[in-house]
């Protein structure tokens, strides 16, 4: 795995494409944001901390279940969008409908995956911070593998992920570190460049998954 050839490619291929991979991102954000504020002005509270002085937002019963919802709709999304972040690596743009259907038809096998991934994870942070980020590393593809295998059933999908990254751990991990640099000047910029950081490491790890995927 060339981590120099990747992140070439990458920037070539982002090159008027940001607004095209960031555009199903926005929806979804704005979308959640107006069905989060709609939930907390019907079931929300807001109150002033009596030490810190510091304004504080709860919601009740109604809130926590909307947000949750959302929060399994962004899982099962993810899964879709990483379908449609894959078709245009291997050149086909989709719509955002077909980012719909996809969930529509596979939200079961996306949650689960989701879900699953997550627990291994956590369980691995708990244990000891390293094995948490082995375990992040090693189902770092989960996304694109139940993307790629709607068909397969969520362990064998995690499996699959975790397959793919044997024996290159150490190479995706420092692909990612080679981001840290961008990413404190995006922090820098008030998150602005993040515009241009954000698909630019998408795509890059993408191309990535699509090389350890033919090596597999």
């Amino acid at each position: 795995m060339n981590r120099v050839e990747l992140k070439a490619k990458a920037k070539e291929m982002i090159r008027g494409n940001k607004w095209f991979l960031w555009k199903p991102m926005v929806i979804f954000a704005v979308i959640s944001c107006i069905i989060t504020a709609i939930a907390f002005a019907i079931d929300g509270k807001t109150t002033v901390d009596e030490v810190t002085g510091l304004t504080q937002m709860s919601g009740g019963a109604i809130f926590s279940l909307i947000t949750s919802l959302v929060g399994i709709a962004g899982s099962i999304f993810s899964v879709g969008y990483a379908m449609y972040a894959l078709s245009f690596v291997r050149g086909n743009k989709l719509e955002i409908s077909d980012i719909l259907d996809f969930c529509k038809k596979h939200w079961l096998v996306a949650l689960l995956t989701s879900l699953l991934t997550g627990l291994i994870v956590l369980a691995g942070m708990i244990i000891l911070v390293v094995p948490g980020i082995i375990a992040s590393i090693g189902l770092m593809f989960y996304q694109e593998v139940c993307a790629d295998n709607p068909e397969m059933r969520a362990r064998d999908i995690v499996k699959k992920s975790w397959n793919m990254t044997k024996g290159h751990k150490g190479e995706l991990f420092v692909l990612a570190l080679s981001f840290i640099g961008w990413g404190i000047l995006a922090c820098l910029t008030l998150g602005i460049l993040y515009i241009w950081l954000y698909p630019y490491m998408l795509i890059t790890m993408i191309l990535a998954y699509e090389e350890l995927k033919k090596a597999a």
